[in-house]
């Protein structure tokens, strides 16, 4: 049975992420403290690594008010006693030294000074907003939203959910070790006991098998008479006592094709990509609606009513709509 083997938060939008033990679900259906905090520019726009990849040489570790990160133990699971995290928000900053030897983006050499300093998680001079300005060469604010946060699909703000064997066949096709794919596609939710692209089946099932088949139907048949039925709906799923709905599988944008720690470019990434997966493409999965084949894991709505995951939390699927 497929079960819940890592939940991964990103506080700061392009920012490292944080691996926890538990988490809460906000009402709306997001992952409490995802994509909390974005930084914009002071024209408004929004700063993240698709445009700045100075933010790929930048170290973040976080501690939440409330987050239960890995290794502590949980009350409900492990009946023992939960010491809660940290009550403020805070945030340290470093310069990867990795980044720094690579040279591998414009403006590296300018973080060279830059020393290790912790900072709350909150906007203006107080927060990390002056270290931030000084790293990019150009002045950030940080804006917050407690309520669900800043979601790259604003349509579908749930946690992105991916088996544990896509990203080590992913990894397998590039060369990366597996905590570089997790960083590469920073997944929320991890799934382990289930098939490599299991989840393309959450948001694209295939029809199943028709009854009468159509090698059962007379011959003289002019055209397939299924072939104008709608595909099936994506399945919802349950971790838990959380419940949620596959909506499509994410498209990727550019970040991916770059080493998560010194921003340097894998040549050909989305070809080479997209070839292996077309070869890979499983037969219980409809890619007829995808635009492209640059997509991986599978983008979700939660439903109203917020919840807990856990880590070894049971995956269980709901009916397949025929």
């Amino acid at each position: 049975m497929p079960t819940l083997e890592l939940i991964t938060i990103y506080p700061v939008k392009s920012l490292d992420g944080l691996d926890l033990a538990a988490a809460r679900m906000l009402p709306g259906g997001a992952l409490e403290h995802d994509r909390r905090w974005q930084l914009i520019d002071m024209e408004g726009r929004v700063v993240n690594a698709k445009r700045t990849a100075l933010l790929h040489a930048i170290r973040a570790e976080f501690e939440l008010a409330g987050a239960v990160p890995v290794g502590h133990f949980i009350a409900e699971a492990h009946g023992a006693g939960l010491a809660v995290p940290a009550a403020t928000n805070l945030v340290t900053l470093a310069i990867d030294p990795e980044a720094l030897e690579r040279r591998a983006v414009p403006g590296i050499d300018r973080l060279r000074g830059l020393r290790p300093e912790s900072f709350p998680l909150v906007p203006g001079e107080a927060g990390p907003c002056g270290w931030l300005s000084e790293a990019l060469g150009f002045d950030v604010q940080l804006l917050e939203r407690i309520d669900g946060g800043f979601p790259d699909d604003c349509e579908a703000a749930g946690p992105t959910v991916i088996s544990t064997a896509t990203l080590a066949e992913v990894a397998r096709w590039f060369g990366f070790d597996l905590a570089e794919c997790r960083r590469r596609f920073r997944p929320n939710l991890e799934v382990g006991g289930s098939d490599a692209f299991w989840e393309d089946t959450l948001a694209s099932p295939a029809r199943p098998e028709l009854s009468p088949t159509l090698a059962e139907l007379p011959a003289d048949l002019p055209a397939d008479p299924y072939a104008a039925l709608p595909p099936p709906e994506p399945r919802e799923f349950t971790i838990g006592d959380v419940r949620l709905r596959a909506t499509n599988v994410c498209r990727r944008c550019v970040v991916p094709s770059r080493d998560s720690r010194t921003g340097a470019v894998t040549e050909h990434f989305r070809d080479a990509f997209e070839a292996r997966r077309a070869r890979g493409l499983r037969a219980d999965v409809d890619a007829a609606a995808w635009s492209h084949l640059y997509r991986l894991a599978v983008n979700t709505v939660g439903e109203p009513g917020g919840g807990r995951v856990t880590v070894g939390g049971a995956i269980s699927l709901g009916t397949l709509a025929r």
